[in-house]
């Protein structure tokens, strides 16, 4: 049968709440009890205040496990949207890794190890944290999105795995075990999703859990930090609590569903840790008579990543190996026999073609070498280029009249003259902009809070989206 792979994640984020503090720790030693392993995501001030209130036991309890980065202090303002709001993905990246490297250094202090994932703080997901995770050395992004998805499966997105946006295959424990037979209710939704899964050719199923909803009613941040308000730290409020039976009730149910789902037998348990290295890509190259032909034929004619083999292509990987093609048949008047596979970032400004609409394939291939030279010296798809003293083009447009040209030049016709190729901005419907400003009313946010930008880099960067093809071998 089809494998389903399942991965359990933690965000133990409630730095508010002394009494959170042992649902962390007990629902791990469940996890353990019955051999599941468990990423746990951390907000950096969570592991300032277990220092601060001695508890050596859950934070040794949580190096145990898998361990992820879940921001520096979460939903204190500026929060990462805030932040972000005016930024590109250049500045971006670098005003993130710049607010979030303390919290970073901590985790890696405390726990000894570069991070396995990050996930954002509440529904705060933003394109411009990609460039600084790989900086930062963490290439898998876990958490969960109805901003983009894709099939609701692992994806690569900015050169990152992401088990994110798992939409109708992601389960929540939270809140669940408030009634006695929520646990039916769980049950039964997984195993909808199990079905589903085993009936197509498998796939992943995302299972989060906060354990502070074990003793709270209400998220800590929403008391403490609603409406783009600070409390410090002086003032906390602890948020309404559970009763102790409903505690009591939160652990036992969560052991009879990590005991239900072990009981499928092509379930296969995974961490963050793990998913990197069965989704791993390998280096890539392709033959240019016959790999490359392809993609210039497909990219020709959409904008959509495409499937060779057991391989996915992403608009931009087709830019980049169609361009430096062109390059070299520019520089020697012949294509090469092979390319190597490299992925830029998309562009970071929308821009719309102007000028001549034909124009000398000469210009066009100078116009390739010089974008193929500056790929190497900078990581982004450029947001227009210069053809001759013509035009200027949108890089889909660049992308969709390169194609034409190198399939004529591969069916060994060389046109004095090539016509200008209309493309369009890749993938773009697989963002919701519908959810993401469903996102901006989060009640952490303030009150009447817009971030278009963030939402216009995210579709700029949909050029790098494709699926992850988990290798069965791993």
């Amino acid at each position: 049968m089809p494998t389903v792979f399942v991965y359990l994640w933690f965000d133990i984020e409630d730095y508010v709440t002394k009494e959170a503090d042992d649902p962390a720790l007990i629902f791990i030693e469940i996890a353990k009890r019955n051999h599941v392993p468990v990423t746990c995501k951390l907000v950096a001030e969570e592991v300032r205040a277990l220092s601060e209130r001695g508890r050596k036991d859950v934070i040794a309890a949580i190096s145990s496990c898998d361990v992820g980065y879940h921001s520096d202090t979460h939903s204190q303002h500026p929060t990462v949207w805030e932040y972000l709001r005016e930024l590109d993905m250049v500045s971006g990246a670098r005003e993130f890794r710049t607010r979030e490297d303390k919290g970073l250094q901590l985790m890696r202090q405390v726990f000894n190890r570069v991070p396995s994932c990050y996930g954002h703080p509440g529904v705060m997901w933003a394109p411009q944290t990609y460039p600084a995770l790989r900086d930062m050395g963490i290439l898998t992004y876990l958490d969960e999105t109805r901003i983009m998805t894709l099939h609701d499966q692992p994806y690569w997105y900015c050169g990152v795995l992401n088990l994110n946006g798992a939409g109708k295959n992601c389960l929540y424990f939270d809140y669940s075990f408030e009634k006695p037979d929520g646990i039916l209710d769980v049950e039964s939704k997984f195993k909808r999703i199990y079905e589903r899964l085993s009936k197509a050719n498998g796939g992943a199923v995302s299972i989060c859990l906060h354990p502070h909803t074990a003793v709270n009613k209400i998220v800590w941040d929403v008391v403490n930090f609603a409406n783009g308000m600070n409390r410090v730290k002086d003032e906390y409020e602890r948020p309404p609590v559970q009763t102790r039976a409903v505690t009591k009730r939160a652990y036992e149910q969560f052991e009879q569903f990590v005991q239900y789902i072990s009981r499928f037998k092509n379930v296969r348990w995974i961490t963050a840790t793990d998913a990197a290295r069965i989704y791993e890509q390998s280096n890539r190259a392709l033959n240019v008579h016959t790999e490359l032909t392809l993609i210039a034929k497909h990219f020709l004619a959409s904008s959509s990543y495409m499937q060779i083999g057991g391989n996915f292509f992403s608009p931009a990987e087709a830019f980049f190996t169609v361009t430096a093609a062109l390059s070299r048949y520019a520089s020697d008047g012949l294509l090469p026999d092979r390319i190597e596979v490299k992925e830029p970032y998309g562009p970071i400004d929308s821009f719309r073609s102007k000028g001549k609409k034909r124009f000398e394939t000469k210009e066009l291939l100078t116009a390739a070498n010089a974008t193929s030279t500056r790929l190497k010296d900078q990581s982004y798809i450029p947001s227009s280029i210069r053809i001759g003293d013509s035009a200027d083009l949108s890089p889909h447009d660049f992308l969709s009249t390169e194609c034409r040209l190198l399939t004529s030049i591969l069916k060994g016709r060389v046109p004095r003259r090539i016509a200008l190729k209309r493309g369009i901005p890749p993938q773009v419907d697989r963002l919701s902009k519908v959810e993401f400003i469903k996102n901006c009313q989060w009640t952490v946010l303030p009150h009447g809070f817009r971030a278009p930008k963030i939402f216009e880099q995210a579709c700029l960067q949909a050029w790098t989206l494709k699926p992850a093809v988990p290798n069965m071998k791993k």
